[in-house]
């Protein structure tokens, strides 16, 4: 008996009633009735693409029967049905190869085994590719003229808005909660205080979760508050919906919680690695930790606040601690972080800078200089005045990074710093600007550009 497997995806099912997939089995068996096989078991993807690398049951079900050999035969509708991924295809092409495993299509018989086969499948899953890519363009081009029209779009309903059809409206009871917390921000009162208290009044955030400050930040942040339309980062003008705050108010606030003293104190309390550290490498602004959550998967990631780049945490930590355990490896670590300098003249350095930081901030308040320029004078300041206060506590010997440098195992000498020693070494020695990818790009270590100080 020639034992079949039928698969059948899908990536979009619009009616929620799996008509596509229904026809696709029905061919299926078809095929595997004429050529006399027994269908022994029936595998759907429903709703789901096979472009972007996510989970598959039905699909890793069928590779799992594929090893076991339980089947003689996958019978698909057509390849780019099973894979539109060269690197998926090449799994399958290895377990065929191993197992003896055919693959047939209603369009047509792909014989694995030879290299004809092989051939015509790899030509027919980069087609598959391109046409994914092609239609990625396109949304892209169709999802910047809509926010260039103004017209509100988003997969995940924000804190402040709500939509029929295409029309926005705001919810007046969340607008209140965003108008006092603006005025509580101006005038001096910590997000956490006010998280504290949305959560005590039940306001929750719109996937019922409770506030904490790194949520509460990014949506006062957020120009749509301000009526504007923004896409990739990109200011495009006003939008078609109501503003919450006024352009004048929400500048107002956005200087307030961009402050370089703000963001110190902030960072103070700092629970990762980077925060703060780590630069967009689109607009130079300090990247602070995100929770993300897809279903039930729940990661970290690193965002900047005009939503130009965010990376994955645990990736990012990686390469730069690779980093750093590899220079205070080297011979010559426990010299370089123990330089000669002129203390009393790094001091007078701090201090002017410090100064001109204090005098950017009296600008903005006099109205002669705009947010956004106070945003980059502000950012250069705190990047040099880092560097200035690493030399001054490298050269008193207070820096963690001497006493890793030094220490017979420095893997377990830097595993045994508190995290805000950590990042005072990654402050001393280096600056980790986070490099911006093409959408759906793979992390790789060359994302993250790192530069030694000194």
């Amino acid at each position: 008996m020639t034992r079949a497997v039928i698969y059948a995806r899908q990536s979009l099912d619009r009616s929620g009633e799996g008509a596509a997939v229904d026809r696709q089995v029905a061919d299926c068996r078809d095929l595997a009735a004429r050529r006399g096989w027994s269908v022994v078991d029936v595998l759907i993807d429903n709703d789901v693409s096979a472009s972007n690398g996510k989970a598959r049951p039905g699909y890793q079900r069928l590779l799992d029967m594929m090893r076991a050999g339980a089947v003689d035969n996958i019978v698909v509708w057509h390849v780019d049905r099973l894979t539109r991924r060269l690197i998926d295809l090449e799994e399958i092409i290895g377990i065929c190869e191993a197992t003896h495993v055919r693959l047939a299509t209603v369009t047509g018989d792909l014989d694995l085994s030879t290299d004809t086969g092989r051939m015509l499948a790899r030509i027919l899953a980069s087609v598959a590719r391109g046409e994914v890519e092609r239609k990625g363009a396109r949304q892209r081009r169709a999802n910047r003229q809509r926010a260039e029209n103004g017209k509100g779009r988003w997969t995940r309903r924000p804190f402040g808005y709500d939509r029929e059809g295409d029309r926005v409206f705001i919810v007046e009871a969340e607008a209140v909660a965003l108008k006092a917390a603006a005025r509580d921000v101006l005038a001096g009162r910590s997000l956490g205080s006010i998280a504290q208290a949305w959560n005590a009044a039940g306001i929750k955030t719109t996937t019922g979760s409770t506030w904490t400050t790194s949520p509460l930040r990014r949506v006062l942040l957020n120009p749509r508050i301000a009526g504007r339309s923004i896409y990739n980062g990109t200011d495009l003008g006003r939008g078609e919906w109501a503003p919450i705050l006024d352009p004048e108010m929400h500048g107002k606030v956005e200087a307030r919680l961009l402050e370089p003293g703000r963001r110190t104190a902030f960072n103070t309390s700092a629970r990762h690695l980077l925060s703060g550290i780590a630069e967009c490498g689109v607009c130079g602004s300090p990247m602070y930790g995100s929770p993300m959550k897809a279903g039930e998967r729940r990661w970290m990631v690193y965002r900047c606040p005009g939503y130009h780049i965010t990376r994955r945490m645990d990736l990012v930590d990686e390469v730069v601690t690779g980093t750093v355990l590899a220079r205070l490896s080297l011979p010559d670590a426990l010299a370089l972080l123990t330089p000669d300098e002129d203390v009393d003249a790094l001091r007078g350095q701090a201090t002017d800078l410090r100064d001109r930081r204090d005098t950017l901030a009296a600008l903005l308040a006099d109205g002669l200089l705009s947010p956004a320029a106070v945003r980059v004078q502000a950012g250069k300041l705190a990047k040099d005045l880092d560097g200035i206060e690493g030399r001054i506590a490298a050269a008193l010997g207070d820096n963690p990074a001497a006493t890793v440098a030094g220490a017979a195992d420095v893997e377990a000498a830097w595993a045994g710093l508190p995290l805000q020693s950590r990042r005072a070494v990654i402050r001393t020695l280096m600056t980790v600007t986070v490099l911006p990818a093409g959408k759906g790009a793979r992390f790789t270590p060359e994302q993250v550009r790192i530069e030694w100080k000194g």
